[in-house]
């Protein structure tokens, strides 16, 4: 599985279908008040369903990562134990069992590393292969300081205690700096919100009041470029509040 793709299932593909469908008809009603309008459903699916696609792999990814963590830990304690890395594989899968459902995504990988050396292929390219696959920056790091390690007889528990270590800061930090912004994500919300909230109060409470901006070309014009101001806001509001660690 490559987890930098994320591939809907046909309840998504149904769901989110639906969300862009709605979401159409609330542009077209709003500014156009034209069922020509739902014309354009095929290009906001499009872009619905990219932003969706990005939100969701990524949600996966950081999923991933915390159970990477976790089964970097387990690997370290159980080569402290004495094990081989071979074997050390096996016993952080049991760990991981106690902690996350058997469909997790960790443990399903740790099962292909499994697979992969009882076909007596190396641990090293098995991890190597994960990495690639992952998207994780750490995993691809730890795939090379382990293939290091393993070739040089390095202190391979050094090597997985720091990984983890590494990981754990780097979400302690990303869990902090999503607390500071979580306001600022409630506010962007709303302003999103508001003037679709605004339009349909005039329309509904002031009859009348929007008629000169539709059904003509000065208006679709006009509100043409008031929705084109709106996204662009939008898509600025959101890329200020998108920090990176």
């Amino acid at each position: 599985m490559d987890y930098r793709n994320y591939c809907f299932s046909r309840r998504e593909i149904l769901r989110y279908g639906a969300e862009a469908a709605a979401l159409t008809g609330i542009v077209a009603l709003c500014f156009y008040n034209s069922f020509w309008a739902l014309a354009a459903y095929p290009l906001v699916a499009f872009w619905y369903f990219r932003e969706k696609k990005e939100q969701l792999a990524s949600k996966r990814r950081k999923e991933l990562q915390l159970q990477f963590k976790d089964a970097v830990q387990g690997m370290a304690a159980a080569l402290a134990a004495g094990y081989s890395p071979e074997n050390a594989v096996r016993e952080a899968r049991k760990e991981l069992c106690l902690i996350y459902p058997e469909s997790a995504d960790m443990i399903q990988e740790l099962s292909a590393v499994q697979r992969k050396l009882d076909a007596n292929q190396t641990i090293e390219e098995a991890v190597q292969d994960f990495a690639f696959r992952s998207g994780l920056e750490e995993a691809e790091t730890f795939a090379e300081t382990f293939a290091v390690g393993k070739r040089s007889g390095g202190d391979l528990i050094a090597i997985m205690k720091d990984t983890a270590r590494t990981i754990s800061q780097t979400v302690d930090t990303e869990r902090q700096v999503a607390s500071v912004l979580a306001s600022r994500r409630y506010e962007q919300k709303i302003m999103n919100v508001i003037p679709f909230a605004m339009i349909l109060y005039l329309r509904f409470g002031c009859p009348g009041f929007l008629d000169p901006v539709y059904g003509n070309e000065a208006g679709i014009l006009a509100m043409t470029a008031c929705l084109a101001l709106y996204l662009a806001a939008g898509y600025l509001s959101r890329r200020m509040l998108e920090i990176e660690i």
